[in-house]
């Protein structure tokens, strides 16, 4: 179930490299590799890089989206959930 995160990790930071290249840093499909960067670095435990991406996901994605938009809301989840697992249950609150 865990997979191979050591062999995900390098194929998706060069997805979302090539992405930020193409179609820019706000575009919806740059933002979905964002985010899933964010949650393959939670699952190897890397959860402050993976922090990191999942506030910028969750910040261009309400810009770009809206608050309302089912991406969006995947991103709050995402940062919520993230938060709790450090423990930070009064930082997921505002979410």
């Amino acid at each position: 179930e865990g997979g191979d995160l050591g062999g995900a990790l390098p194929l998706l930071r060069r997805t979302l490299e090539v992405s930020r290249g193409s179609l820019g840093d706000r575009h919806p499909s740059t933002l979905t590799s964002v985010n899933n960067l964010g949650l393959v670095l939670k699952k190897g435990g890397e959860l402050e890089e993976a922090e990191q991406l999942y506030r910028e996901a969750l910040a261009a994605r309400r810009d770009v989206l809206g608050a309302s938009h089912e991406d969006t809301l995947n991103s709050t989840f995402n940062l919520a959930g993230l938060l709790k697992a450090k423990g930070d249950i009064a930082g997921a609150e505002p979410l």
